[in-house]
Formats: structure tokens, C-alpha cells, sequence
């Protein structure tokens, strides 16, 4: 992730610096913020569909996410991380515009507090949901995954 935000930095501080990329207006920047959160999204969903089924950081923990004892689906795995992290930092980034934007203006509307709050309750929902019976996050169950270790796919099999 943070070499691909590096990279978007990178190519767009300059573009930004130079007066090529304007970024007057909420949509220009909320396309921005879409250019970073997709492609990572995509590759987390690549990744989990892979046969290896984990991204780079579940695989130094030796950890994969299932789907019915296999690897998740394409279609699968991109659900589970639009909804883990494409929703959350989506949501997170039009509010800070929309927040930025109108307390230029005066007072901020209490939509942009509430798209705020939501920023910050939906990771919260992620965190909270771990703590329910089956030990399984709300976009983990709403995709049908599940991630588990070696060690506990071997002792369920037996």
C-alpha cells in the first residue's frame, strides 16, 4: 500500500506543484483519492484469490483467507476489500474534503459531520465485530471468508 501511495505522491505532488492537476473542486479531488484506494483494493483481491489466498502481510503471519475450505473467488475477495478497506477509506476521504471544503465556507453541514463520524465508526464496527461469536469481521461474513492460520485449517479437517 505504501509504496503504491508513495508512487501516486510522487507522480502527483509535481503534476499538482506545476498547475497540471487541478484539485479546485470536490470531484477532482475525491478521483484522486479513488486512484490510490482501487488499485490497492484490486491487488488485495488479486492477492486473496491467488492460490497462495493472503496478502503479503497475512502471508509473514501465515495466515490465508478461505471460502468454503478454498481459496475465495476473484468476485469474493474483491468484495471483502471493498468493503474492509475501499468503504472505510472512501467514506474517510470525502468527509475530510467535505469537512475542508465548507468550513471554507462557513459552517460545515452536519452531513459532512455525520459522513465524518462514519469515517471513524466503521473501522470501529470492523474491530468491535472480531469480538462476536465465530471470531469473524462483519465484511468477513457478509463475503462468506473467513482467514485462518494452518495450524487451525489442519486441526478442523481432522
Amino acid at each position: 500500500m505504501l509504496a503504491w501511495v508513495g508512487l501516486v505522491a510522487a507522480v502527483g505532488v509535481p503534476l499538482y506543484a506545476l498547475g497540471v492537476l487541478n484539485l479546485s473542486d470536490a470531484l477532482a479531488q475525491n478521483l484522486v483519492g479513488l486512484s490510490v484506494v482501487v488499485p490497492i483494493v484490486l491487488a488485495a483481491a488479486r492477492c486473496e484469490s491467488h492460490p497462495r489466498a493472503a496478502t503479503v502481510g497475512k502471508r509473514v503471519l501465515r495466515l490465508t483467507v478461505e471460502h468454503d475450505g478454498g481459496r475465495p473467488t476473484f468476485t469474493l475477495a474483491l468484495l471483502r476489500n471493498t468493503l474492509k478497506l475501499g468503504t472505510p477509506w472512501i467514506v474517510a476521504h470525502a468527509a475530510v474534503f467535505a469537512v475542508v471544503d465548507s468550513s471554507a465556507q462557513g459552517a460545515t453541514p452536519a452531513w459532512a459531520m455525520w459522513l465524518l463520524l462514519g469515517a471513524y465508526v466503521l473501522p470501529v464496527v470492523w474491530v468491535v465485530s472480531l469480538l462476536l461469536p465465530g471470531g469473524q469481521t462483519l465484511y468477513d461474513r457478509l463475503s462468506s471468508t473467513r482467514v485462518a492460520s494452518p495450524k487451525a485449517t489442519i486441526a478442523a479437517e481432522r
